[in-house]
């Protein structure tokens, strides 16, 4: 089996950064700290798994990254985007998950 480097997108920090600000928003920062650090645990489970994973099948986003994929994380509350290149997983993406469906893959 195939380990694999993940590395995230620059969009995928600003929205890592944003889930931090609103959960602090509404909780404390302990707690911001550890969702944040149980998303990114999740996410870097793509080390080892990303190739069991299909490709996405809907043709406006397999047309806009090419072999694309999808992990949901967080109990399905969030799907992250990302495509395998070479040694690397790239995450490109993170949305929540009510917003993606096969209709509204080309808004995201």
């Amino acid at each position: 089996m195939k380990t694999y480097k993940v590395r995230f997108s620059r969009k995928v920090y600003d929205k890592i950064e944003s889930i931090v600000d609103y959960i602090t928003s509404i909780n404390t920062v302990e707690s911001s700290i550890r969702y944040t650090n149980s998303l990114i645990d999740e996410i870097l489970t793509l080390s080892y798994r990303a190739d069991t994973i299909p490709p996405l099948q809907w043709e406006t986003l397999s047309n806009t990254y090419p072999y694309s994929k999808r992990l949901l994380v967080k109990k399905g509350k969030l799907t992250v985007f990302f495509v395998i290149y070479k040694d690397y997983v790239i995450v490109y993406d993170i949305v929540p998950s009510s917003l993606v469906t096969k209709e509204a893959d080309s808004t995201i």
